[in-house]
């Protein structure tokens, strides 16, 4: 039997939200016994979600425009030692990963999904222009991070988006249990948007092969 770790949030109602993003309901809706139905109210970047192009590049693609095989892709975990507000450089993760990260994905470890919904959520660390841009000469094709956001939110900046999305590589926020997978070796690992027409993000199921 394969082994997979989740590294999703459970979409609930009332979860933690980026500021000013819609709030999230998941609520039963009206149906005919013995039918259920679900009404859910969310935002394209709720919970556990993947960053199209199109979030922030106005010609960007949008997240149906993607291939699959974007989504399922190899990835370095890189476990870090952050307080709050640190700003990520090149420096703090070059040692974790090798210099080629063509087609590879690489996948922030903070422990900050342990400060999911506490008061420490928004102080987050976040990865500098800098950072990001090296990421992208390596040719990485997605980023990931367990906190709410690959730049600042209490302390707001934009350009580690704009240099990511800029360059198409695809940005995954708000992961969990990164600390389950090893670093210093690649983990298959699966960020399954919905194909939703024209949108600029989905909410994704996010998970690792265990044992790949």
């Amino acid at each position: 039997m394969t082994d997979f770790v989740d590294l999703s949030h459970t979409l609930e109602t009332g979860m933690p939200i980026f500021p000013g993003d819609p709030t999230v309901t998941v609520v039963s809706a009206s149906s005919e016994p013995p039918w259920r139905l679900t009404d859910l109210r969310l935002g394209s970047h709720s919970g556990t979600h993947m960053d199209a192009a199109s979030h922030l590049v106005a010609d960007g693609r949008t997240i149906d425009q993607y291939p699959l095989e974007r989504f399922v892709v190899d990835a370095y975990v890189v476990h870090l030692e952050a307080g709050p507000l640190a700003a990520l450089e090149w420096d703090d993760l070059r040692g974790h990963v090798p210099a080629d990260l063509s087609g590879v994905a690489v996948l922030l470890h903070t422990g900050w999904d342990e400060r999911w919904g506490g008061e420490e959520m928004g102080r987050h660390p976040y990865l500098t222009a800098g950072a990001a841009r090296s990421l992208v000469d390596a040719g990485a094709t997605l980023v990931g991070t367990d906190a709410l956001n690959v730049d600042g939110t209490d302390e707001p900046s934009t350009a580690a988006h704009e240099v990511l999305l800029g360059a198409d590589v695809l940005i995954v926020e708000n992961l969990t249990n990164l600390g389950a997978l090893a670093g210093g070796r690649t983990h298959r690992c699966a960020f399954v948007p919905l194909r939703l027409l024209g949108a600029d993000g989905s909410p994704v199921r996010a998970f690792a092969w265990a044992d790949a």
